[in-house]
């Protein structure tokens, strides 16, 4: 999968319309595509118009909120060096393609939720 987005996930057969019209709002997002630079024009009218095509007002404040966390979550910890997890902590999501809320929580409760 993440070799597909890699490439030209936009003319991927393994994408649908909605799901390549989210990553190409996300890559607006992320590479600051609203912008524009000399030469280039902004791409959000283009990429927003075929994000409405696919999804409600309130999809689409969650996929660029949800997008925006993780432009956020990014920059935070490349700033603070932070290293992402080893290869251990994120095994423990492939279990199966949905994550259940209390093992989430228990998770949770375990990295960041500890009382010394």
């Amino acid at each position: 999968m993440i070799e597909a987005v890699k490439g030209d996930y936009l003319n991927s057969e393994f994408f649908s319309d909605e799901e390549k019209a989210a990553m190409r709002w996300a890559e607006v997002m992320t590479d600051k595509l609203y912008q524009g630079a000399p030469g280039s024009p902004p791409q959000d009218g283009p990429a927003f118009e075929e994000l409405k095509k696919h999804y409600s007002d309130a999809q689409i404040v969650e996929i660029s909120m949800v997008s925006g966390f993780f432009n956020f979550w990014n920059r935070f910890t490349d700033a603070l060096q932070i290293d992402i997890e080893d290869n251990p902590v994120m095994t423990l999501f492939q279990k199966s393609s949905s994550i259940d809320p209390e093992d989430y929580k228990e998770y949770m409760r375990s990295c960041w939720w500890k009382k010394d």
